[in-house]
């Protein structure tokens, strides 16, 4: 099991964002979260790597329950991408790759550039690894970061909301990458408005709202046959 979550609770001041969650997730399995705005959907994702503290309940990885302590043992296994990409603008495109894993000392030099350099010319970027993130479109940088994420060789992928700091017209070149990536033995689990994307990706959907997992199966149950009125009035109102 890569993931057990037992009555995660999480709150900002009096305001109760996350409502005793409880998730087992497993190797390989492409979750997709959905659900309105406002449900907790990127705070749950951001309690998985200890983003956000939780007020209560645990998160396991691995047998190994998540704090500050054991964090820092499996540093680099858990990657995540951010809607509004976290690129660093003083940096060019290869030295955003690039830093963490010679940092980390995970590779040298040499071989990171080499595999950064792979990686770029899979996703047709190559000729802009001396460029600074502001010269590129949101699109660009967005497949940059998912590049900067993988160099790293995690175990487990969080996504939070890839695209939706994005132009509509670049959207269709994010979520084919992160297609790509689901082809590869990695965990991953994205928080997504992205509807169609989600039931071509997801090997199980869960739905949110009001910081709880309303609904949890697979994406013919979630989608065809929703069980609860609250997703059956979301999935409406989305169409």
């Amino acid at each position: 099991m890569v993931y057990q979550v037992k009555n995660l609770t999480k709150k900002f001041g009096e305001n109760l964002v996350l409502d005793h969650i409880n998730l087992e997730v497993k190797e390989n399995e492409k979750i997709v979260i959905i659900g309105p705005s406002g449900g907790g959907k990127s705070t749950f994702l951001r309690c998985l790597n200890l983003l956000e503290k939780p007020t209560s309940g645990k998160v396991i990885y691995h047998n190994q329950e998540l704090n500050e302590k054991t964090y820092k043992t499996i540093q680099g296994k858990i990657g995540m991408v951010f809607q509004n990409f976290q690129l660093f603008n003083n940096m060019t495109v290869i030295e955003n790759i690039t830093l963490a894993p010679i940092l980390n000392k995970i590779m040298s030099k040499k071989e990171a550039y080499q595999k950064a350099r792979t990686y770029l010319k899979q996703i047709h970027l190559e000729e802009k690894e001396r460029t600074y993130p502001s010269d590129l479109s949101g699109g660009q940088r967005q497949r940059v970061a998912i590049i900067r994420t993988l160099m790293m060789e995690p175990e487990v992928i969080l996504f939070d909301e890839p695209t939706s700091a994005l132009d509509p017209e670049m959207i269709g070149e994010v979520l084919s990458l992160i297609m790509e990536v689901g082809k590869q033995n990695i965990t991953m689990i994205v928080v997504t408005h992205e509807l169609s994307f989600a039931y071509d990706f997801a090997t199980r959907v869960l739905f949110m709202d009001q910081g709880k997992i309303v609904e949890d199966g697979d994406k013919e149950e979630i989608f065809k046959h929703p069980k609860t009125e609250r997703l059956k009035q979301f999935l409406n109102n989305t169409k």
